[in-house]
């Protein structure tokens, strides 16, 4: 199970993910992905609440990055779990992406 908390201001978006990145939830978050407006310069994802990614989540989350990338929109990774970000940094997601784009909680 999936929630998505969306904040949005007038230059960025927070989206809180809380449960579950997983082959049954990427299609939620690839939906609030796309609702985010299209003056929105940076979108920030924040993964304090998350618990759980597997290998449909990670790719998801790197084709939403590629997505907000080529679409000129900053994107950061905040509040990833020491245990999430271990299996990002052992993948390579964080030197594939831009190390400057995650921020660990260190829990």
């Amino acid at each position: 199970m999936l929630e998505i908390e969306n904040n949005c201001g007038e230059s960025a978006s927070c989206l809180k993910l809380i449960g579950e990145l997983d082959i049954s939830t990427v299609e939620k978050f690839r939906a609030s992905i796309e609702k985010v407006p299209e003056t929105i310069a940076e979108v920030d994802l924040d993964f304090s609440g998350l618990e759980f990614v597997d290998s449909t989540g990670i790719g998801s989350l790197v084709q939403v990055m590629n997505q907000m990338k080529a679409q000129d929109k900053k994107v950061m990774v905040k509040g990833i779990s020491k245990e999430i970000y271990e299996v990002f940094v052992r993948l390579g997601i964080p030197e594939l992406m831009g190390q400057g784009h995650f921020e660990c909680s260190g829990n």
